[in-house]
């Protein structure tokens, strides 16, 4: 009688060694994977902060209506009105995104950022923005130029 000593296959310790290989792969690829999503959404906010300081500027300027962009602190979401109150917007950062300290921006009939409603000095404004994946911040300077730095 022959045994069946030379059959093609694999053993149980190279089917279990093989899975484990794969396994730390898939955690080492799902961790940088969240990493990479953090950062994005990070950017993403950024930006989205940029561009709603840019439309509030402009619709200020085209409604010749004062426009706030009012963040609070630690929250995903913030509020663009207008001073007459014809419009109010609630907007949201994306997931896990959030400003890291309270602003309240202010635009003048002119789009120039200014302390208040009432306080026609222009003034700088910065807006951080943070998750896990660190801060970003959208700025606006005295002249009205808006522009943003992203990690």
């Amino acid at each position: 009688m022959k045994g069946s000593r030379g059959a093609a296959g694999f053993t149980m310790t190279e089917l279990v060694a093989v899975l484990a290989l794969l396994g730390i792969l898939v955690a080492l690829a799902f961790t940088q994977w969240n990493g990479y999503l953090s950062q994005q959404r990070l950017r993403h906010g950024i930006v989205q902060v940029a561009t709603d300081l840019r439309q509030a500027q402009e619709r200020a300027k085209a409604e010749r209506t004062p426009y706030t962009v009012i963040f609070t602190a630690a929250s995903s979401a913030y509020t663009i009105a207008s001073s007459g109150g014809g419009f109010t917007e609630n907007t949201r950062l994306p997931d896990g995104v959030a400003a890291a300290a309270g602003e309240t921006v202010t635009f003048s009939t002119f789009g120039q950022p200014v302390t208040s409603v009432t306080d026609a000095t222009p003034r700088a404004y910065i807006v951080t923005v943070q998750n896990a994946a660190g801060r970003g911040t959208a700025s606006v300077n005295a002249t009205g130029g808006i522009t943003y730095q992203a990690p």
